[in-house]
């Protein structure tokens, strides 16, 4: 299979530098897989098949489990979007990532999955070490599950609210899902490195909606808010919108999507810091798609 270049971000106030990604959880040296028929998840817009690392690090004993994610045909029109994007939305979480981690409790430690891109048959698939146990937390539209049945979840609210505030307000990352795991019941081998965030495929929404198909702006920024409270893992110092609102009544779990074809419905203001709906958000919420799978 041939491994397609990566498209990554050199500016660390957009993102983190090459020389330094400790947070990211990527397919290390195996650079080759056997993509298998075998779908491991499906949405409405992509879906994900079992693959497997031929040769490097994740080869060593036994073979570990790739997810290899795709478009469906019929959703090619957002693929090289996506695809464009998907290092630079990467790169800036694993920075925000990076810092939490500076900060943070040992065992709420995050890593983020960077993929990369592999070309057979004709279609491109996104390749990254499979996570097992996948949880969706919170989406781009507002959407946070319930912390009576996923108490881990403010931990992530956390980390988005953090991640607007060390971006001085300009963006949030969001959209996490993937699993925490929790290896402190194996206390008498416990490994500092073990107990962390495993996420994948997160989102952002930027103030200059900057970040691909999944950014939705300011109108994204201010649902989050309009749902998260506070809680002990937030720091009562970090930013936050003024007088946030939900803009996507019913947002769902699902991951929404607006192509940068309707930016055209999105204007700046005159300081270039905020990004507004025109026409209404109504009208150019049929513009957006809702991805209602974890892939």
């Amino acid at each position: 299979f041939r491994v397609l270049p990566a498209v990554r971000t050199d500016d660390p106030s957009q993102g983190s530098t090459l020389a330094s990604m400790s947070a990211a959880r990527t397919n290390l040296t195996s650079v080759h897989v056997q993509i298998t028929r075998e779908v491991l998840g499906e949405g409405d817009f992509r879906v994900a098949f079992r693959g497997t690392y031929v040769g490097g690090t994740r080869n060593q004993q036994r073979p570990q489990i790739a997810a290899c994610k795709c478009f469906k045909p019929q959703h090619a029109r957002l693929e090289n979007e996506y695809f464009a994007i998907d290092y630079k939305i990467a790169d800036v979480v694993i920075w925000a990532a990076e810092a939490w981690n500076g900060d943070s409790d040992p065992d709420l430690t995050i890593l983020v999955s960077r993929g990369s891109l592999h070309r057979d048959r004709g279609v491109t698939y996104l390749v990254e070490p499979f996570i097992r146990d996948f949880t969706k937390f919170t989406s781009n539209n507002g959407w946070l599950a319930d912390p009576y049945e996923e108490p881990m979840v403010e931990v992530m609210e956390a980390f988005s609210h953090f991640s607007y505030d060390l971006s001085h307000g300009a963006l949030l990352v969001c959209d996490l899902q993937g699993r925490y795991r929790d290896e402190r019941r194996f206390s008498h081998r416990r490994r500092a490195d073990r107990t962390r965030f495993e996420l994948t495929d997160p989102a952002i929404c930027s103030r200059a909606r900057s970040y691909g198909p999944t950014d939705l702006g300011e109108k994204g920024i201010d649902s989050f808010f309009a749902n998260h409270v506070c809680s002990g893992y937030c720091d009562a110092s970090w930013l936050r919108p003024a007088r946030p609102q939900s803009w996507f009544r019913g947002g769902t779990r699902a991951t929404s999507m607006l192509s940068s074809a309707y930016t055209s419905q999105l204007r700046l203001t005159v300081t270039q810091t905020t990004a507004v709906f025109r026409p209404p958000v109504r009208s150019a919420y049929g513009a957006i798609d809702e991805d209602q799978g974890d892939y």
